[in-house]
């Protein structure tokens, strides 16, 4: 169960699922744009820009499962610390955000509004790790000012 503090090694699997989700989205997209390579027939798709999808698809699946546990364990525990409820409520929409673009991209035909969640799919997800740099940070500050309290 975990409590307002996530356990050493769920924040290891949190942080290494996170990692290797925004690095195979951050490599397909730079494969999608950038990298084409000569085909027998003309221009084509890099080599590595499907893996690197059914890696970043595969790291989502384990992100969603570890967000419902998060939903039903951490979050309801750490409501009442204010200073990182704000950033925690930022990171449970951009989760949910991403989850719902994700879908979104999966069922989508029509060029247009697929580019246009494409794209935001992309820019949210590149800027969730600083949002949760951002919570670490503001708890450990908080963690410091808690003991720094009790000390006098």
């Amino acid at each position: 169960m975990v409590k307002v503090k996530i356990p050493k090694p769920y924040q290891l699997w949190l942080y290494s699922i996170l990692a290797v989700s925004w690095c195979s989205g951050t490599t397909f997209f730079i494969l999608h744009t950038w990298f084409m390579v000569e085909g027998k027939y003309g221009l084509v798709k890099h080599s590595w820009q499907f893996p690197a999808l059914q890696i970043h698809g595969a790291a989502a699946f384990l992100m969603m499962v570890s967000f419902g546990f998060l939903l039903g364990s951490h979050v309801p525990r750490s409501w009442k610390v204010s200073p990182k409820r704000k950033l925690g409520i930022a990171l449970v929409t951009i989760i949910t955000f991403q989850m719902i673009t994700a879908y979104s991209l999966y069922y989508i035909a029509q060029d247009e509004p697929r580019v246009i969640v494409a794209y935001a799919h992309l820019a949210v997800g590149f800027i969730f790790p600083i949002i949760l740099i951002l919570h670490i940070i503001a708890k450990k500050k908080a963690q410091k000012k808690h003991r720094q309290k009790h000390i006098k």
